[in-house]
């Protein structure tokens, strides 16, 4: 089944709408409540740059602090803007599968991601390059584009997304899952880090185990995939989310930094993120992720000192996803 052409576009006198949200199903969400895509529109004279609003909610389970959107919410909000815009301008089917290939992000404002009284009113802007088979259909869509948050231009970015349909997805799973032979099985019950120990303040929140000393600069720590938590599970999945993985690397990128500085874990942010996700994730593989700190540097833009930090995602000793994150209090 494919998506009819959007029906509604705005003109460039016309304000994008945050008073109802766009259909759970073109962002992949099984909750109405997960959904923050509100509009869209292209761009005046550039039809392939897209304008998608986003509200950023005060209150979620993932947004612990009242002091500053999280961090994956707001990576939340690129992500389910790269999918809507394939199913709603590009036609691709509803029931593809989807892939992060890659994504990189920028904050140019620490000020603009500061939690207001209100709602914020978000929008991503994004020029996007589909990539077609000889039959037309897209399997691909890079982007790049910036978010900006009640006005204020808050964060660049890049990245890519890769579409399977339902039968290729499910041959490529097949394959990937014979090759494990017989590794996969039951989990142990994995301790949690104690949320302050990574940044957090909610238990539930924590995807990771204590992060113990690896050698060095190093930190390791066991990524926990809890399969009830309603953001990072919001529908039955067949493998460890990206923004699950994502989240295990803020903690342990955060845990680190503030072992190694003495600082408090929970004064850290993200402020830029290079994501590489290479092979799925098994739910029922152990995966060990190992943070190494790199050396403080000045970012000119921020105007502060930012950390840099490599995580490493293995499973059965072969790397999974890699992020090199760079983190300021």
């Amino acid at each position: 089944m494919t998506v009819p052409a959007a029906q509604h576009e705005p003109t460039a006198t016309t304000s994008l709408r945050y008073d109802s949200t766009v259909p759970r199903a073109l962002v992949h969400r099984a909750a109405v409540a997960e959904v923050f895509l509100t509009d869209s529109r292209r761009s005046p004279g550039r039809p392939d740059t897209f304008e998608v609003a986003a509200q950023l909610p005060r209150a979620h389970i993932m947004g612990e602090s009242a002091l500053a959107h999280d961090f994956l919410l707001l990576v939340e909000i690129l992500r389910q803007s790269g999918v809507f815009i394939a199913h709603e301008y590009e036609n691709v089917p509803l029931d593809d599968a989807f892939i992060f290939r890659g994504l990189r992000t920028w904050l140019s404002d620490l000020d603009a991601i500061r939690a207001q009284d209100r709602p914020a009113e978000a929008v991503v802007t994004l020029t996007c390059a589909p990539q077609r088979k000889r039959n037309g259909r897209v399997q691909a869509l890079d982007f790049d584009g910036h978010v900006s948050i009640d006005g204020r231009r808050a964060i660049r970015l890049d990245g890519g997304l890769a579409f399977f349909s339902r039968s290729v997805y499910k041959a490529l799973r097949a394959r990937h899952r014979a090759a494990l032979d017989a590794e996969t099985g039951p989990l142990p019950t994995y301790a949690r880090a104690q949320p302050g120990e990574v940044g957090r303040v909610n238990p539930y929140n924590v995807v990771i185990t204590k992060p113990l000393p690896a050698g060095g600069s190093a930190l390791s720590a066991t990524v926990i995939a809890d399969q009830s938590h309603p953001h990072l599970f919001d529908h039955r999945l067949d493998h460890i989310p990206g923004n699950l993985l994502l989240e295990a690397a803020r903690q342990l990128a955060c845990a680190s930094v503030a072992t190694l500085h003495s600082i408090a874990a929970d004064t850290l942010q993200v402020v830029s993120l290079d994501a590489d996700f290479r092979e799925f994730a098994e739910l029922d593989l152990v995966s060990r992720a190992v943070a190494t700190v790199e050396q403080f540097r000045v970012d000119e833009t921020l105007g502060t000192l930012v950390v840099p930090v490599v995580v490493d995602v293995a499973q059965r000793g072969h790397t999974v996803a890699s992020f090199r994150l760079e983190v300021a209090q």
